[in-house]
């Protein structure tokens, strides 16, 4: 019954209503769809006409993805696998050649079985001391006695050591050379502790000695500290001897090369040209001579 009078109620409304409102109506509902039609065919329009523009700002915030230009994106093989260039290589066999240390000693049970410091009997024994040099030193030690328990380098144990008798008398003597690697290199004559080179990775791997050890070393290799002493100015005396006649060639050569200078531009000067100056009476002889104002030659000559 309900649905019947609201039927009614509407057959009613719309009866009542006059034809000039039914006309307006039916205007006021044709321009909406004009309306409605003509901007959805200008947003197509538009559409199809400016995909390569950039988006409005206001559509720009509810833009869900990123443009990149890929052209000048650089590739950093981040997350990625990247390849092992000839300097890593190189870089891990040093590394690898380096010597190989543990953190800390492995300690007995039993306390008399422990390593201990040398000097002051302490328990706290350095690990790199005991494992590459084997030597009980304790940290307090190596500071209190620097000029035992310092560390130097290939170059200042060179220099202390002076290694091989024949290296500053003939360089060309490989001999020579291969044994003052081998005496350097040889870990039971002296221990050394290799590590990677702190100016750079790719260089030879550092080498680092004892002062203690490299000074008894000496001693043991030339005799005595005055054999040592000894050998040191009989090297210096070399160099300096070496030295002295280096600069003497050089001298001749300078000497040489400014003579052959000075004959080729008097070459190419050709001959040369007397320029004379006024007669004058000579007082020993009395003749009348002409001197050469550039090369001293004296001439007489006669006046008429």
């Amino acid at each position: 019954m309900s649905t019947l009078n609201n039927n009614n109620n509407a057959s009613t409304s719309s009866s009542s209503l006059s034809l000039e409102q039914k006309n307006r109506i039916e205007e006021n509902k044709a321009n909406a769809l004009e309306k409605l039609k003509s901007k959805r065919k200008h947003d197509d329009l538009e559409s199809g006409n400016n995909n390569d523009q950039k988006p409005s700002a206001k559509r720009k915030q509810w833009t869900k993805y990123y443009e990149y230009d890929l052209s000048t994106m650089v590739d950093s093989k981040g997350g990625y696998l990247v390849e092992e260039t000839k300097e890593d290589k190189l870089i891990q066999e040093r590394k690898e050649q380096a010597t190989k240390l543990s953190p800390f000693i492995p300690l007995s049970a039993d306390p008399s079985e422990n390593p201990k410091c040398r000097d002051c009997g302490s328990m706290d024994v350095d690990p790199i001391f005991f494992q590459v040099f084997k030597m009980s030193v304790c940290n307090g030690c190596k500071e209190k006695f620097p000029e035992r328990y310092s560390l130097i380098t290939k170059t200042e144990a060179r220099e202390l050591t002076i290694f091989s008798a024949g290296l500053f008398i003939d360089r060309s003597s490989r001999f020579s050379f291969y044994m003052y690697i081998a005496e350097l290199r040889d870990t039971e004559l002296l221990p050394h502790w290799s590590k990677p080179n702190p100016r750079k990775s790719t260089w030879n791997n550092m080498m680092l000695y004892v002062r203690e050890m490299v000074e008894e070393y000496a001693f043991k290799k030339w005799g005595s500290e005055e054999g040592l002493d000894a050998e040191y100015e009989r090297r210096e005396a070399q160099k300096k001897d070496k030295k002295d006649k280096k600069f003497k060639e050089k001298l001749a050569d300078l000497r040489r090369r400014t003579m052959t200078s000075t004959w080729e531009r008097k070459r190419q000067q050709g001959p040369h040209k007397h320029v004379f100056g006024s007669p004058e009476e000579d007082p020993e002889t009395g003749e009348t001579i002409e001197t050469c104002q550039e090369c001293g030659l004296v001439v007489e000559s006669e006046e008429l």
